[in-house]
């Protein structure tokens, strides 16, 4: 299935997968590098698949397997394909319990669950899977083969593009955090949004995230982007193509991403910034600038990586610096009473 090299018996029995420290003499598991091949020797899994090019000390190839691939990561992935059960989906059709506008437009082809919500002129393309307790608005647009998970909401006129996955509670939408100060009351004006969201195709975003329509025009999420749980991304950003942002980040308004970009988890980025093609946050960062293609920024605020690992370098070393200098005022002021 894999194409591997085996480095072990071939008779093994393999019922499951696991980690390295969970696993039993049945289960498979990864070695993706020389940190996870130190736990082998003590591991009780009965086979691996090791990166090629790591070395696995401790290994028993009597008793136990090894099976060589170019990455244990997407060798892994291949193999969870095909143990994982399948979701359990809606059958083609639209539930009973659901209510669809009558002008709107849905494929047989599509999967309409339980307690689903369908608004006016709103196109469901086939294939598309709606599981129980999705809402969609008014002339929204979802492609072909989209699947949207439990309580999913997408606000009028948005459009999911074919593929894309939406999972639980996420909110396509809804109007961005705009507000301005009100002289006449002394209080705080919202700001009308006209503008939509734009998810591209083979796009995936996780539980409980939100993207917020734009003022105006639309707010583009780029295809094959990949956004973990629990984002937040503003009106009006510009997200590229094959990007990956990690949990609890938050982008405000009007940020543009490049293409392959890689955020971190917990990464805040300020207002209309640019982050160049294939730039990398490091989690926990506060972007406050522009960020260069290509280069890899930390910290708070972030900096290029190499200006940052230099300034925590430096801060380790004070309060080493802190007691010799204390030793020296002390000798300094020991040094003029002697001399007084």
């Amino acid at each position: 299935m894999l194409g591997g090299e085996l480095v072990g018996p071939s008779t093994l029995i393999i019922r499951g997968a696991r980690g390295l420290e969970e696993a039993g003499p049945t289960d498979l598991t990864f070695v993706r590098s020389g940190s996870f091949a130190a736990i082998w020797a003590r591991s009780k899994a009965g086979v691996a698949l090791v990166s090629r090019g790591v070395e696995v000390p401790g290994h028993d190839a009597l008793s136990r397997a090894l099976i060589i691939v170019p990455s244990a990561d997407l060798a892994m992935a291949a193999l969870l394909a095909r143990l994982a059960p399948p979701p359990v989906r809606p059958a083609r059709g639209v539930h009973p319990s659901a209510v669809v506008e009558r002008s709107a437009r849905v494929s047989p082809e599509a999967g309409i669950g339980p307690l689903c919500i369908i608004g006016a002129n709103a196109v469901i393309e086939a294939g598309a899977i709606l599981h129980p307790r999705v809402t969609i608005g008014a002339g929204v647009r979802i492609g072909e083969g989209v699947e949207l998970f439990p309580g999913v909401t997408i606000y009028d006129r948005c459009e999911i593009g074919a593929g894309s996955i939406l999972h639980a509670n996420v909110v396509i939408g809804a109007d961005g955090f705009g507000f301005v100060p009100d002289p006449s009351t002394g209080g705080v004006m919202k700001i009308a949004h006209a503008g939509i969201v734009r998810i591209g195709r083979g796009v995936e975003i996780g539980a409980c995230s939100c993207i917020d329509r734009a003022k105006f025009d639309a707010t583009v999420i780029g295809d094959g982007t990949k956004i973990d749980n629990l984002v937040q991304i503003a009106h009006n950003c510009q997200i590229g193509r094959g990007c990956i942002i990690c949990g609890v980040t938050g982008i405000a308004g009007s940020v543009r991403l490049g293409d392959g970009v890689t955020i971190g988890g917990s990464c805040g980025i300020a207002d209309g910034l640019t982050i160049g093609s294939r730039a990398i946050i490091g989690a926990k960062s506060g972007v406050m600038n522009d960020v260069p293609a290509g280069e890899t920024w930390l910290g708070y605020p972030a900096q290029p990586a190499r200006a940052q690992l230099r300034s925590w370098s430096a801060v380790r070393e004070l309060p080493e610096l802190l007691r010799a200098f204390k030793k020296f005022l002390a000798r300094e002021s020991a040094g003029t009473h002697s001399k007084s």
